[in-house]
């Protein structure tokens, strides 16, 4: 469409007005991108929210747009220069922050993401705001009072959506706990976790984890075998399980389970780590010393653990003990 510059009757207040123009064209390109997303044609929606951020350069919403799609694309570079625009455009708005917080965590830049979620944690801490869990108390309170009215089918339903987001922060908080060497505060909240979501290989894997540092080793086992079976393909959830059986003595199911994990992933060093101790304790010394040069490899670093673990322990008076402790010491030092 042409549009003139003076209607028929050479009225000049007839005259289209050219910033008028472009904020029409910036929210006709801002609704066409939006319907994009939602059909899931991320790259068309990509193109329409660059034509608005062209049209409209001072537009917050056409930058958050455009870097919240770049975000979607796992094109974090990118991503975290239009997230910047739009933080510095509009500075007091939390969801631009969260977003390039999500770019920044991409790309490995923890410390700047730390300031992004911090400066939103930060305006309310302890989520008394009403925006902040405006959802979760929106849901949590529909349920009640669907319950009051009789209706506990649909308060049930009603309550489901949050359910992921209940999962979500258990977990993390039984992973950091358990991270703070704090397992038995770790165990209950992964365990709760675990049973809200049964088939969840993430849930029920960090019980077991849970479970083998606090040494109970048998209740580990079932939770191990539970996650393997739920996604074969987790090289962790096997190793987890090879470990446990060894320190239940099971060192033939131990030992498959090792060399299944560095079929499936042949860089996992740990594989190869554990493999050279069950050689140890089988008297299998030239297998063992093998299999610590191939973890050494494959990047084992850990000159502490390899020193203190006594399954190793008659490996030492070899003369390639020293040799190797002093090629990983070196290797070590080299690296920091």
């Amino acid at each position: 469409m042409k549009f003139s510059r003076r209607s028929g009757n050479g009225d000049p207040q007839d005259e289209p007005n050219p910033d008028a123009w472009n904020h029409k064209l910036h929210d006709f390109y801002i609704d066409l991108g939006v319907q994009a997303e939602r059909s899931g044609e991320l790259l068309a929606a990509l193109e329409l929210y660059e034509k608005a951020v062209k049209n409209q350069p001072e537009s917050a919403l056409a930058w958050y747009n455009l870097g919240d799609t770049l975000l979607s694309l796992k094109r974090y570079e990118k991503a975290v220069e239009a997230l910047e625009v739009t933080v510095g455009l509009s500075p007091e708005t939390a969801l631009f922050h969260y977003d390039l917080g999500l770019a920044l965590y991409g790309l490995d830049r923890h410390e700047e993401a730390r300031g992004q979620f911090a400066f939103i944690v930060d305006g309310d801490p302890k989520l008394q705001r009403a925006s902040s869990g405006l959802v979760l108390q929106s849901i949590t309170n529909l349920a009640l009072s669907l319950e009051h009215l009789g209706h506990l089918d649909d308060a049930v339903k009603a309550l489901v959506p949050a359910q992921k987001t209940a999962v979500d922060i258990l977990h993390n908080l039984a992973w950091l706990n358990f991270r703070a060497k704090r397992p038995a505060d770790a165990l209950p909240l992964a365990q709760a976790a675990a049973t809200i979501c049964p088939r969840s290989e993430p849930e029920v894997h960090l019980v077991g984890r849970i479970l083998m540092d606090l040494k109970r080793e048998s209740e580990a086992l079932e939770f191990l075998r539970r996650a393997r079976r739920l996604n074969p393909g987790c090289t962790d959830a096997l190793y987890d399980l090879g470990v446990t059986l060894g320190r239940l003595k099971q060192r033939r199911e131990a030992r498959v389970c090792f060399n299944k994990v560095i079929r499936q992933d042949p860089d996992y060093a740990w594989g190869y780590y554990d493999l050279a101790c069950l050689d140890t304790l089988e008297n299998k010394r030239e297998a063992a010393f093998k299999n610590l040069d191939r973890a050494v490899a494959h990047g084992f670093r850990d000159v502490a653990y390899l020193r203190r673990d006594s399954d190793l322990r008659s490996l030492r008076k070899d003369p390639r003990w020293k040799r190797l402790v002093a090629a990983l010491t070196a290797g070590a030092n080299k690296e920091s």
